[in-house]
């Protein structure tokens, strides 16, 4: 949501990132007084050094829960495993 009338935005249309189809740039008061072009340009500088979205950090929980579900699974595959022995060995 955008307070105020005051505001301009420049929005780049053709950034050269696979991952982004347009950027909005919202413009300061003192950024209002440089001319057009040279706004235009600093927009495109950093839009420039845009390469990919960051990655999404995963929290101590996250990682911590799946490291369970990692051990319960081999888990289960261990106490299958066994019983399939038992099983074999019992029937020779």
């Amino acid at each position: 949501m955008i307070k105020g009338i005051n505001r301009q935005i420049l929005e780049v249309t053709n950034p050269e990132s696979p991952y982004f189809d347009k950027i909005l740039f919202f413009v300061s008061a003192e950024g209002s007084a440089a001319g057009e072009e040279k706004l235009h340009g600093e927009a495109q500088d950093v839009a420039r050094q845009i390469k990919k979205p960051p990655k999404s950090r995963r929290s101590k929980k996250d990682i911590i829960l799946n490291i369970v579900y990692v051990l319960c699974g081999v888990g289960a595959g261990a106490v299958l495993a066994l019983l399939m022995n038992m099983m074999l060995q019992g029937v020779q």
